[in-house]
């Protein structure tokens, strides 16, 4: 069965007769990407019982004739957006009709949306749903992208010394990732020593020095998929504490990754890892979920949060990644990428987890 025919009995099933996706600025590009393989930042999908059309303008003809099978509807200067979807649906005799809600704004959804004259009906988990679950296609997609990232950081792994600042660091890794054909996932996060401790840092002018942990959370984004790898460094010899936190979070990683597998609730496994970390007295300074979804976004749906209370299915791609974090000193964090089978989990991710010294 194709994407869009089991998109179609979704929505059969949510008993709705169409749907509508807004990508705008690419606000929604990945699932419109996933659904209808075109990959530009301005189209709007509107599915209905008798076919599936794709709305966007003079930038993207060409393109999305190369890129979708869905059938063309040109936006021109002095369209009305809410007339072409409305005049589809009502075309086609699409009345009760899906949407994302969670993708639009308030403002979007009152000057468009609340006038196509339809019955909507909120449907975010449709597309959600189906995303997660990943095909060998996508896993071997995202294998791409875990390479070029672990490759591009083995290199810039040599430019590192003390002296070095964080933001050039930064930049080296970059330039590999995009030198190998890949681009950025997300915003490349470097810290060092007391820096290390921010959860979500952004490269600083900091200079490394002996004695420093140094984290890098990074990916690449191929072909429309993503990576996202954590690692965690010493600058020269670790302190005793250092060293204690530091296997802390191997072994809840550790440990989360044997307990994981299909089937297992997502908060249940962030408690395994959680709870080794509250034992070893550092519970208050792990903040974060274990771990995200990881697909076309890097956050491609529902993870290993301690607010979710659903089974993880067979083929979702998800990190693992706890991590510690003492503020004016250092944090530590290691993060893998895992697909989720039936009995167990694949590491897609190779890098060294012990203690790497620079």
């Amino acid at each position: 069965m194709s994407r869009i025919e089991l998109f179609r009995e979704k929505l059969k099933e949510c008993n709705l007769e169409g749907f509508v996706l807004y990508n705008m600025e690419a606000s929604n590009r990945s699932s419109s990407w996933y659904l209808s393989g075109f990959s530009g930042s301005f189209s709007v999908l509107i599915v209905t019982p008798k076919d599936e059309y794709i709305v966007t303008d003079s930038r993207y003809f060409t393109q999305a004739e190369m890129e979708t099978k869905f059938k063309l509807i040109p936006y021109r200067n002095g369209d009305e957006l809410k007339d072409i979807i409305r005049t589809t649906l009502a075309r086609d005799g699409a009345s009760r009709v899906g949407f994302e809600e969670e993708t639009i704004s308030v403002g979007f959804y009152n000057r468009v949306f609340s006038q196509l004259g339809v019955e909507l009906k909120p449907a975010d988990d449709l597309l959600k749903d189906m995303r997660m679950v990943k095909t060998p296609e996508e896993v071997e997609k995202i294998k791409l992208a875990v390479k070029i990232a672990e490759d591009a950081l083995t290199e810039t792994l040599n430019f590192v010394k003390p002296g070095r600042s964080e933001e050039e660091i930064c930049a080296s890794l970059e330039y590999e990732i995009r030198k190998r054909g890949g681009n950025l996932a997300f915003e490349t996060i470097v810290g060092s020593g007391p820096r290390s401790a921010i959860v979500h840092g952004r490269p600083s002018e900091r200079k490394l020095r002996e004695g420093d942990f140094l984290l890098i959370d990074y990916g690449a984004r191929v072909n429309g998929y993503n990576s996202d790898i954590t690692r965690t460094y010493c600058i020269g010899d670790p302190t005793e504490e250092m060293a204690r936190v530091y296997a802390t979070v191997l072994k809840a990683q550790t440990e989360a990754k044997n307990a994981a597998k299909a089937g297992v609730v997502g908060s249940r496994l962030h408690e395994v890892a959680a709870s080794i970390i509250g034992e070893a007295g550092y519970g208050e300074f792990f903040g974060h979920g274990l771990g995200h979804s990881l697909g076309m976004d890097t956050h491609d749906g529902p993870g290993l949060s301690p607010k979710n209370n659903d089974p993880i299915p067979a083929g979702a791609v998800i990190t693992i990644e706890p991590g510690i974090y003492l503020p004016g000193k250092f944090g530590v964090r290691i993060e893998d990428d895992c697909y989720f089978c039936e009995n167990e989990i694949e590491v897609l991710t190779n890098l060294d987890r012990e203690l790497k010294i620079l």
